[in-house]
């Protein structure tokens, strides 16, 4: 039997009306649906299920020796083995010398391979105090399964001026290797025609074969492989001059056009982080394609309720379409709202009308750093067999999994 949590105040039910449902329309003048959350604005906007039968694993545990920092958590299932990648740092948010880590587990996630380094380090590992402008660090791009053979990504770049900002970050390339189930990790290499030059006293690493780099550059090209950490792109505008920015795995609809939702990063003329968090919507945006991801309409609102954080999407194997974000908008600060986790159910793709609580109440913050905050963030997800993962740091200290039945999904009222 389903459980329920009563607990938001009015003023933040107030926060959840819904949106109207008009249709958009694009370019061509071609109409779209909207995105919803959710159709039963009575019940879902003060009553959350509670999932019963939900299993938790620890993937790593911050210490200072190791590094405070983890964030950016990537799952995929291949070949019957979990794989699971997440950043790491000393202490700090795309730090230098940031680096990538990888466990795995061959037994649907009762037992885990000792933690590995799948991208070494770019540059020297020392705190933001100490080091900046001018230094490089790695974020996890996730994975691309090319003939046969799973290689996992991340991206490279380097800091022109202090502080998390995205006008700062030089890209300088993407670095690929294979990932073998078996334990193995392959050679490394540049995903471009041309290597860049290494930091002072780092390795070089040639580039690819062209061939491979093709096929993984248009891997990630596809509706549904979307990159959602991208410094190589610049943010797009959306159609209320709201900047957006990670983009969700898109995914489709019965009739053929592709749904992909987006971060709010405030309004395009804020200049300083106060007036961008003071102008975020707390909502997530949309945009549509009816040409398979060739061209996609301008992102617009939508009523779902979002932490300003990145949000995961995609199906469950009876074909309806999951979001798993931070959904308390109502967030001082910009970043408390991640302290809940949830999952909200779709059979349609459009409207919303079931959601789940997959983590709440998080611990508190061990160890400072920069950008460091308390929730379970940046969730990535992967259905294996008769269940679904949901991976996430926690205060972007430790890396954590959660298992879910689908069949309790299913069951969600």
């Amino acid at each position: 039997m389903s459980m329920f949590l009563y607990f938001l105040a009015p003023a933040v039910l107030a926060a959840f009306s819904l949106a109207g449902c008009n249709k958009k329309m694009d370019q061509a003048g071609r109409k779209f649906p909207v995105v919803r959350w959710t159709a039963d604005s009575d019940k879902m906007s003060f009553r959350y299920n509670l999932l019963q039968n939900t299993e938790t694993f620890t993937l790593y545990t911050a210490t200072p020796d190791s590094g405070t920092y983890s964030h950016h958590s990537h799952i995929t299932y291949f070949k019957d083995v979990l794989i699971a990648t997440w950043d790491n740092q000393v202490n700090d948010e795309n730090g230098s010398g940031q680096r990538g880590l990888v466990r795995r587990s061959a037994d649907q996630g009762r037992t885990w391979t000792p933690i590995e380094e799948l991208f070494p380090p770019q540059d020297k590992r020392v705190p933001a105090s100490e080091a900046f402008i001018g230094t490089r660090f790695m974020t996890s791009n996730g994975f691309a399964v090319i003939d046969d053979i799973l290689y996992a990504v991340t991206g490279v770049a380097e800091w022109s001026g202090p502080g998390i900002d995205e006008k700062k970050r030089v890209n300088v390339g993407r670095l690929y290797r294979s990932v073998d189930p078996d334990g193995s990790l392959g050679d490394l290499f540049w995903l471009s025609e041309t290597p860049p030059v290494p930091a002072n006293g780092f390795p070089s690493y040639p580039a690819g074969d062209p061939e491979l780099v093709e096929k993984i550059n248009r891997h990630f090209k596809q509706p549904g492989n979307e990159l959602q950490l991208d410094f190589s792109v610049s943010h797009p505008l959306s159609d209320d001059d709201h900047r957006v920015t990670e983009p969700v795995p898109s995914y489709s609809l019965r009739d053929g056009n592709w749904v992909r939702l987006y971060r709010d990063m405030g309004h395009k003329d804020a200049q300083t982080q106060k007036e961008k968090e003071e102008t975020k919507s707390r909502r997530n945006y949309a945009s549509f394609s009816s040409d398979n991801g060739k061209t996609w309409t301008v992102p617009a609102r939508t009523s779902f309720p979002d932490a300003c954080a990145r949000s995961n999407a995609g199906k469950l194997p009876d074909g309806q379409v999951y979001v798993i974000n931070n959904i308390l908008p109502m967030n001082p600060g910009g970043l408390g709202g991640r302290s809940m986790l949830t999952i909200s159910l779709s059979r349609d793709g459009l409207n919303f009308d079931r959601v789940a609580i997959i983590r709440f109440i998080s611990p508190p913050l061990r160890y400072e750093g920069l950008e460091k905050t308390i929730g379970y963030q940046y969730p990535h997800s992967v259905v294996a067999g008769n269940d679904l993962w949901v991976m996430y740091s926690v205060n972007k200290e430790d890396v954590q999994l959660t298992r879910i039945p689908v069949a309790e999904l299913y069951n969600l009222k």
